[in-house]
């Protein structure tokens, strides 16, 4: 088998005849075309159950019976935008901290804001989805029953691995009520034991829901395949537990039940199955990602056989844009849509330890010094910044950071006897002269020549540039100023070579270090970067030997965070270039070639994997759970932070092992892989002031919103349709 379930022709004409007999009507997934051909005709020949079986998993990945438009499963959305992996990536990230998108397709922005209604129409899509998922298993579930395959003279191979699919289509039926219990909780419930036709579906409360889920997942369990026997893309045990462990893992949010030995009882399950994690993090989200022994269940995709403009395709290509080059991802262009924002950045820190290589050089105290008095701190000159001379001649050189427009001056001591400003604004100092104008916020370089009475004041901004750096000699990377430490800092990747640090994205102001010895000279000899890896680069420039810090760090590998040219905090979310973009997802293998297609990409969608299992069993322990330890939840804790800092540096103690420690450290395991609304609402901390995240509620700095949110309405649409549902509460 490929890498895909193939899905030949026939399949897409045979499910039109499928889906037209579907219990939600109401739901509006009627095909387009009822005549092409019969259920009956189909289940004739043995082998359109093979081919009704992908088209029930691809209705994970597509959108309708041809690719990439044309045919749509579902109606009442554009096309590209109703695939179900796509809509739940927005319900799942869009809503979060981990993802804000720049379009204004519809109302998408009612996910930053958290103010949806009933009426949005990318929940209903996300809705829409489910149920016709659900449809599809249920007819597939009438028409594979033991009195229809003997009827048909089904038997032998066809029919052992016609039973086998039956419990793969009940898991993924499964899987999708589990979406609709996770967002909507009290739903329409159908199975294939209702008749075929038009009929008001009842509401199913999420307890009963809850019940059904558990006791369907259980029941199949036993005859799906053993872990890793399956064929790829298809479900096995292990997706089984791992869906159970998610199911018990949020059981107090969805029934107030707490099942967390549950949680751990499958973990362990799915643990012990023969899945390991791959050795490099970012493998697990490349084009060849199929080849990874930790992914447990994907939602495939293939750039030539499963084209879409919905699931990964949006995914890879909405989060390129600004300067990224979109030969790295393997696509023909950038969207320019999603990023994230500044709170998930700062999650990912540095480790313990890293090999410092230049530490600065201490300041001397004994140079000769003018002061800088001004509105920026009161006009004292005692207090006031100073600059020095190192060569005790006169000369005053320095840099001061002013955080808003202001007016200073020059004292030749602590105090107002000898002052100097300049009356004519024209460069040239005078005694007891006027002020000088600071016009902007700035990082200033000044220069006073006292005897010469001549001055200058230049605005600055720092880059490295460098042939150890990504962009070589051609352009800076800018590094970023910190006015708590007065120091400018950059966190980049660096090849064996040479960088210096120049001013303002040109060479009239640079500097190098002469002697290697970690004083920056103004056109200075380049800086040697030893050997490849990730270096924490810091400028200091607040002292009268201009200085610097230079280590190979150890750093989180999962921080996969494209910065040049974008701004850390987000203005306005209109703006690709807001926030910083988010680079995990391409269309590259793991060999660093493009994928099949440079439109439609091959990489699957890791929705279950190892690592998510060890996370938690480490959050059930925490939370009281039997069947395991602290020591072993911080053995699985610790088996991810070192893959992540490749090595022990980035290792947590015992006493670092808390639940706060957990949701932030499943934030960067598993960003944008559509877990984080689920875990925010777990830990209480996805709606209300509990947690404030940039643009939560539609404004910059988050706000508080109401507690409803945590759970998404019920469509409209179907409330009108169908009488016996009732509409969640607060809506």
């Amino acid at each position: 088998m490929m890498k895909n379930i193939n899905l030949k022709t026939g399949v897409m004409v045979v499910v039109l005849a499928l889906t037209q007999a579907s219990c939600f009507d109401d739901l509006n997934t009627i095909p387009l075309d009822k005549d092409e051909i019969t259920s009956v005709e189909v289940y004739k020949d043995p082998a359109s159950y093979r081919k009704v079986l992908a088209k029930i998993y691809a209705g994970l990945a597509l959108s309708g019976q041809q690719g990439p438009s044309g045919l749509a499963d579902i109606s009442g959305i554009d096309e590209g935008f109703s695939t179900y992996l796509r809509q739940y990536w927005k319900a799942q990230e869009l809503s979060t901290d981990e993802a804000v998108i720049g379009w204004n397709d519809g109302n998408i922005h009612d996910f930053h804001q958290q103010d949806w209604d009933a009426n949005n129409e990318f929940i209903t899509a996300m809705y829409n989805r489910i149920f016709y998922q659900i449809s599809l298993c249920n007819e597939f579930l009438r028409e594979t029953t033991e009195e229809k395959l003997a009827s048909r003279g089904i038997s032998g191979n066809i029919l052992t691995d016609i039973s086998t699919y039956r419990s793969e289509v009940r898991f993924l039926r499964a899987l999708s009520y589990y979406h609709a219990l996770d967002m909507f909780r009290n739903v329409p419930f159908v199975t294939e034991a209702n008749a075929v036709g038009n009929f008001f579906p009842d509401q199913i409360n999420k307890e009963d829901l809850f019940s059904f889920i558990e006791t369907e997942v259980k029941e199949v369990e036993p005859s799906l395949k053993a872990p890793k026997t399956n064929e790829y893309g298809r479900a096995d045990q292990a997706a089984a537990w791992m869906l159970l462990a998610k199911l018990y893992l949020n059981a107090e949010v969805y029934i107030g039940q707490n099942r967390y030995t549950d949680c751990i009882t499958y973990c362990n399950k799915v643990i012990g199955a023969p899945f390991t994690l791959s050795t490099n993090y970012a493998n697990l989200f490349t084009a060849d990602n199929h080849l990874s022994p930790e992914i447990i269940f994907p939602v495939l995709f293939d750039g030539i056989n499963s084209k879409t403009w919905g699931g990964m395709t949006f995914v890879v290509h909405a989060a390129v844009g600004g300067s990224m080059n979109v030969n790295d991802f393997g696509i023909d262009g950038g969207w320019g849509g999603t990023r994230t924002t500044s709170a998930i950045v700062k999650k990912f820190t540095a480790g313990k330890g890293g090999d410092v290589l230049i530490s600065p050089i201490d300041p001397n105290p004994n140079y000769a010094r003018i002061y800088a008095p001004g509105g920026y701190q009161g006009w004292d000159p005692a207090k006031a910044k100073t600059f020095s001379s190192p060569k005790n001649d006169g000369q005053f050189q320095g840099y001061i950071y002013f955080d808003e427009p202001t007016e200073f001056k020059f004292t030749t001591g602590p105090n107002w006897d000898e002052n100097y400003g300049d009356n004519g604004a024209d460069g040239t100092l005078d005694q007891n002269g006027a002020n000088f104008v600071i016009p902007e916020a700035g990082f200033y370089k000044v220069n006073a020549d006292i005897p010469g009475k001549k001055y200058s004041i230049l605005k600055t901004s720092w880059g490295l540039i460098g042939s150890a750096t990504p962009t070589g000699w051609d352009s800076d990377t800018d590094l970023k100023y910190d006015s708590k430490t007065n120091t400018w800092s950059l966190t980049i990747n660096l090849v064996k070579g040479e960088v210096k640090f120049r001013a303002n994205d040109g060479w009239d102001l640079n500097y190098g270090d002469d002697g290697s010895n970690a004083s920056l000279e103004e056109g200075g000899a380049n800086i040697q970067i030893p050997s490849d890896g990730t270096y924490i680069i810091k400028l200091i420039l607040d002292r009268p030997e201009y200085s610097y810090h230079l280590e190979k760090g150890s750093i989180d590998s999962r921080g996969m965070f494209y910065t040049t040219g974008q701004n850390l905090e987000i203005a306005d979310i209109s703006q690709f270039t807001e926030g910083y973009a988010v680079s995990k997802f391409k269309n590259v293998t793991s060999t660093g070639q493009p994928g099949s297609d440079k439109v439609f990409v091959d990489t699957d969608f890791p929705l279950f994997r190892l690592a998510d299992a060890y996370l938690m069993l480490a959050e059930a322990v925490l939370r009281g759970g039997a069947g395991s330890s602290r020591d072993q939840a911080l053995q699985y804790v610790n088996a991810l932070r070192s893959r992540a800092f490749k090595g022990a540096s980035g290792n947590i103690t015992d006493s670092e092992l808390n639940l706060d420690f957990i949701l932030d450290e499943r934030a960067r395991e598993l960003l944008w892989e559509c877990t984080r609304r689920t875990d925010l609402v777990r830990f209480g901390r996805f709606s209300q002031s509990t947690y404030l995240w940039p643009w939560k509620g539609g404004v910059a700095e988050g706000r508080s919103t109401d507690s409803k949110y945590n759970v998404y309405p019920l469509p409209a649409s179907d409330l009108g349709a169908n009488p016996k549902l009732k509409q969640n509460p607060g809506y």
